[in-house]
């Protein structure tokens, strides 16, 4: 049985780097993942599944509205989890049996097929990944109430390989959506059920108490978990409608591979709304490591964009062709660039979160979304992929400045740390450079494309971290915890062992 801990209890630093372990595990497979299932399927068979997929997930936004209820209250000292893990079950039963209810009826269905890229004939496999999908939501929410965030991020990673991996490996038996579909669910019932009997803690009824503190957290967190989704997919929703399936295969792998630094600040607030959480059920106002952790975690967007500056134009190429191609490139590096404030403004909400502000994430979202739908559905007709870009553009903007507006008030200054933030702009400098020039190198020894990439990647992450080790004290503290955490103490227990 693990062993609970209250989120002041938790070392955020190593807590962070576990959650970046996970993290870049889980979101390097993440990206590929949108380019193999459109190379073993199709475009048009991957975006149908993307939005599928991407509805189901919003659909069940309020059921992880009330996860982060007990990630929120659970982490809090002296509060019980198992009461709000029994909240949360008997939701999400409840929801998801009217959700099914509604899915099931047959006018909803000739509703949904004549309007979007559902097909009737999809029901059974939607249900089942609405069930897995909703499985998985409380088996992560469940770990990082018990003071253990940064396992959300290897349960992501090892789901992500495993679905990966069976799809290569069952190329040529999945022809349809529904096969992919039903592969994944597979997956997820696995990786949740084994999640959730080896942490052991049985659901309980809540008290009148403990429903009204979840109630008064929950009223605002459930809504803003389906703005959340939304905004994080809006253009794979809007297009859905406006456009065509290629139109949203292009925008989604794209997203998936340009969004790779931005996923890593999403996992990393995990662990910050937790130590956030912990320390001020403490009474404790002085959060003097926010400006780091919140600068610190957007490092990722910095060299994510360095490298889609030198090297869009070749990944483009490895994942379509024709026109797909320059959708593709001009995709990726619009969203590339904006997620340096997607990562700035979701480290900082969840910060505000932490502290017992849901109602702020949840108002900053929605003038986002109110300024960029109308665009993105304006132009998803006329320009596909790259409106979806230009829409998703708009909405980080409107996010990130209302973010900025609110955080004076809630954590008394903005949490930003200006010194790293002019060394990571040298970072994406020289990240850029550094990708250009392998890629030069690397395709003048005859590499193939995909060699090519990769190559640069590896590259361009190592002289990055070089650069950053060298410049910045903070940065050389964390490369060595780092060691520490993943290496050197498996190197103690070999030694031990001989």
């Amino acid at each position: 049985m693990v062993t609970q801990r209250d989120g002041s209890e938790i070392d955020l630093l190593n807590s962070s780097i576990r959650t970046v372990g996970g993290a870049l595990f889980s979101t390097t497979v993440y990206a590929l993942t949108g380019i193999v299932y459109a190379a073993v399927t199709s475009p048009a068979i991957t975006g149908r599944y993307f939005f599928l997929a991407i509805t189901i997930q919003l659909v069940l936004r309020p059921i992880k509205g009330l996860g982060q209820t007990l990630q929120k209250i659970g982490s809090e000292r002296g509060e019980s989890v198992s009461a709000y893990l029994g909240l949360t079950v008997i939701f999400a039963a409840v929801y998801l049996t009217l959700f099914l209810a509604a899915l099931s009826n047959a006018s909803v269905q000739r509703l949904l097929t004549r309007v979007t890229v559902f097909d009737e004939s999809l029901f059974l496999a939607l249900a089942l990944l609405a069930i897995s999908t909703g499985g998985l939501i409380i088996a992560q929410s469940l770990v990082a109430a018990i003071g253990y965030p940064s396992a959300g991020t290897w349960i992501t990673a090892i789901k992500a390989t495993l679905q990966m991996g069976i799809l290569l490996g069952l190329a040529s038996q999945v022809t349809t959506t529904a096969d992919l579909i039903f592969l994944i669910v597979a997956v997820k019932l696995v990786i949740a059920t084994t999640v959730i009997l080896a942490i052991n803690t049985a659901p309980v009824l809540p008290d009148q108490r403990e429903l009204e503190r979840a109630w008064g957290f929950a009223k605002w967190s459930i809504p803003d978990q389906i703005l959340d989704r939304f905004s994080y997919n809006m253009p794979v929703y809007v297009l859905g409608i406006v456009a065509t399936p290629a139109a949203v295969g292009i925008y989604e792998t794209a997203d998936r591979f340009a969004d790779f630094g931005a996923t890593i600040s999403w996992r990393l607030a995990s662990p910050l709304l937790t130590k956030v959480s912990g320390d001020t059920s403490l009474g404790k106002s002085s959060l003097e490591y926010l400006d780091a952790a919140i600068t610190g975690g957007t490092g990722a967007t910095f060299v994510v964009l360095g490298y889609l500056i030198a090297g869009h134009d070749i990944i483009a190429n490895i994942a379509f062709e024709g026109a797909g191609v320059e959708a593709f490139s001009a995709t990726a590096l619009l969203v590339g660039i904006i997620n340096i404030l997607r990562g700035f403004w979701t480290l900082t909400s969840h910060a505000m979160e932490g502290a017992g502000y849901p109602s702020v994430s949840f108002r900053t979202k929605l003038y986002g979304l109110i300024c960029s739908v109308p665009i993105t559905a304006g132009l998803g007709a006329q320009y596909g992929a790259l409106a979806g870009a230009v829409g998703y553009g708009i909405m980080n903007l409107v996010i990130f400045v209302y973010v900025v507006y609110y955080a004076r008030s809630v954590l008394g200054a903005v949490p930003v740390d200006m010194t790293l933030i002019i060394k990571l702009i040298g970072g994406t400098v020289v990240s850029a450079f550094v990708t250009w020039a392998t890629m030069e190198i690397a395709a003048e020894t005859g590499a193939s494309p995909v060699g090519v990439a990769i190559i640069a990647a590896l590259t361009t992450l190592v002289a990055f971290a070089a650069l950053l080790g060298a410049i910045s004290p903070e940065t050389r503290t964390v490369i060595r915890r780092a060691y520490n955490i993943y290496i050197g103490r498996y190197r103690n227990i070999v030694q031990n062992q001989f």
